[in-house]
Order: structure tokens, then sequence, then C-alpha cells
């Protein structure tokens, strides 16, 4: 094969690297117990690219293994690019064809902008760490070497392994490039037709009172079923029928959120929750949370055990989730001005692993900081995050 036809890349070293060191926070019980509620767990292979061949690929994928070559400086794999790239499919929710090689490996920044159509990146910084920037459809895509958080479209993105830079190229791992990119380049969110059911869960209650106000008493329990309330009536006037899944200071297991929204097969499903720094009282701004991809390690695992090869019935979801925690987050900043904390991703997050529908979980704010807590405990702020929530699915 020519020079033309071959296509040198990546490191074929998958370090499953710890995430971005997000602060610590403190772990209310809900998340104790949703560390603890384990819903169909299926353990996938997940390769690592190495001299030695290749092991099977996440069933989710199924593709072929990658051939690694050793080199002087370092293993790499040879991908061997498409002599032309696929338009992307007509059908809606259809991604395009997905080069076989690009599994579990690093993709050149160029060579994903290549694939969808676009001109090569440029370099905003230099340093150790130099930032990037790829001009796309859907708005510019900005990474910086190092870093487990990227931009799209001026949105924060929490990313499962930072990029890299490879001979003076920058790098992003195909699990990032796939999930996250990928999904928000091509994919529209569809809105459920007539009689669409979201069920909308308010964190925690009865003995599990969550986090408490760094001002008082108030406790997140409160604060969150007072806001799905506010949800509930405005999802009503736009035609939505919401389910929550409970309208009192009760004691409601994480399994039965999950069968709940089963039971009246939920179109979707959103977790509103409130969050705490612990000792670090400057924390502030607003996180959107989806379940974490097969094969990517957790942008926040709470010192539970994060498995990649953990593959959960949600897990069927991912470019959805990704889509629709796109809109509430982006709906929840304009409306509140918050610091954008970014569309992350988690394991844990029990009621999220069962869902058989797009789900997502929102913290929409610190009662560790006295700033945000002031506007968390008025009224018409809760007001205002159920009116974007519901405008973000209009």
């Amino acid at each position: 094969m020519s020079l033309g036809k071959t296509y040198l890349a990546v490191l074929a070293t998958i370090l499953f690297v710890g995430c971005q060191n997000l602060p610590e926070r403190t772990s209310p019980p809900e998340r104790g117990a949703a560390s603890r509620t384990r819903t169909s767990v299926i353990k996938a292979s997940v390769p690592t690219p190495a001299p030695a061949p290749a092991a099977t690929p996440t069933p989710a994928l199924a593709l072929p293994p990658l051939r690694p070559v050793e080199t002087n400086e370092f293993p790499v794999v040879v991908l061997d690019e498409p002599t032309s790239f696929p338009s992307p499919s007509p059908l809606p929710n259809i991604q395009p064809y997905w080069p076989r090689e690009w599994v579990n490996v690093w993709v050149p920044l160029e060579s994903w902008g290549k694939f969808n159509g676009f001109s090569k990146p440029t370099q905003l910084t230099a340093g150790l760490d130099p930032s990037f920037q790829l001009q796309t459809s859907n708005g510019p895509v900005l990474i910086k070497i190092g870093s487990h958080s990227a931009n799209f479209d001026g949105l924060e993105y929490g990313l499962g392994f930072a990029p890299r830079l490879i001979r003076g190229l920058p790098y992003i791992h195909s699990l990032d490039a796939q999930k996250t990119f990928q999904a928000l380049l091509n994919a529209l969110f569809p809105l459920p037709g007539p009689n669409r059911v979201v069920v909308i869960d308010p964190g925690h209650g009865g003995k599990d009172s969550g986090t408490r106000s760094v001002l008082g008493r108030d406790l997140e329990k409160q604060y969150t079923l007072d806001w799905a309330l506010r949800l509930e009536q405005q999802l009503r006037l736009r035609g939505w029928t919401p389910i929550l899944t409970r309208t009192n200071d009760s004691d409601v297991p994480l399994p039965y959120r999950v069968a709940m929204a089963d039971r009246v097969e939920a179109d979707l499903f959103i977790s509103l929750h409130l969050n705490s720094g612990g000792s670090n009282r400057e924390l502030t701004g607003i996180e959107t949370y989806c379940l974490t991809p097969t094969g990517m390690p957790s942008n926040l695992t709470r010192e539970f055990e994060d498995d990649p090869r953990e593959s959960h019935p949600n897990n069927l979801y991912d470019d959805q989730n990704v889509l629709l925690g796109t809109r509430l987050h982006r709906s929840l900043l304009r409306a509140t001005g918050a610091v954008d904390r970014g569309v992350r991703h988690a394991r844990f997050m029990a009621v999220l692993r069962g869902q058989n529908r797009p789900a997502v979980l929102i913290e929409g704010g610190y009662l560790s900081n006295a700033t945000e807590a002031r506007r968390l405990a008025a009224p018409e702020y809760r007001q205002a995050m159920a009116e974007a929530i519901a405008r973000g699915l209009e």
C-alpha cells in the first residue's frame, strides 16, 4: 500500500488515568445508596492497544481489533484511512460510518475534522500545554493539551481522556471524539410526540436530606421538591405529561425511581439535585451529568469504584443523553447566569444507570457557597430554573 493510503497515527498504549481533579464534594446519602444499587451491570471487554494483539472491543462498537506497530519512540497504531469519507446519514439520529480503525486509539484532531469535512485546527496558545481550535458546522471545538475539559459551541464538556500532543500535533481519544464531539455534531435530539411523558425526580427526601445550605437549616431535599413542583406546572402548560417520583417529603428508594419511569413508559428522565463543595466554599455553578459511556473513565467518581468495562441499560442512549444534557444545561445557564461547570459523565449514579430512555442528572448550584445559596433560597430563582428546563424541552 502506498504512503498516500496509509495513515500513521496514535499512541496505542491507553492509560486509564484518573479523570480531571474535580473538587471534592460531600457525598449525600443518596449518592452512597446509588453506588450500592447495581442495575443490570454487564462487564464489557475494553481493548488495550499494545504491541500484543488487541483484546476484544467493547460490544457496543463490535469492531475489529487494531494492528499495533512498535517504533523507536512509542507504540503507534497503523490507521488505514478511508480513501473517501462517507456523507452523514440522511436518517435522523444516525451517525455516519465510524472508521473501524478508530476504536480505543488516539486520533489526530485534524483527522477527525477531515472525517467531517472541516479545515485544519488552529493553535491558539503555545507553551507546554497548548490549546487548539477546530471550526465545525455546529460551532468551534476548543481543546487544551492535558485538560479533561473541552469547549464545544460555548459550553464546557468533560472528557474521559485529556488530549495529548504527539509529534507536535493535537490528538483526542476516539471515545471522546465519537461519544461527545461526533454526537454533538451530527445528531438532532428528537423530542417525543403527542402524549409525551417525562419523569421528574426531586433528589433525596425523607431521612435522606441531601446537603444543607451554608446559610442555615434549609435542606437540598426541600429545594429540589419545590423546583420539581414548579417544573411540573411549566411542563403541563407546554403539553407534557410530567410525573414526579415524589410529591412530598418521603423516602423513595433509588430502584423505585427507575422502576417508576419504566412503569409509565417515560420518554425522558430528569433528576434534580443541588451541590456541595464541602469545606471549599468558593465552588459555584451548574453541572449536568450523563451516564459514562462504556470504556471511558468518569469525570466524577466520589471515591466509588469506576470500572470502564461496565455497560448499563442507559448506555444505549449515550448520544441522546449528551444532547438532552446540552439542551437543558444551555437553557439553565442562559436563564440564571450561573457558572458553567460543564456537561459531564458519572457512572455511580444509580438513577441514571438503569434508565431505558435518555436521562440526565442536574446539579443546580452549590448550597455550600453563600452567594449561590442565597440565590437558591429565593423562590423566584427556583422558578427561573424550572422555566429554563421547560424551555429547553421545547
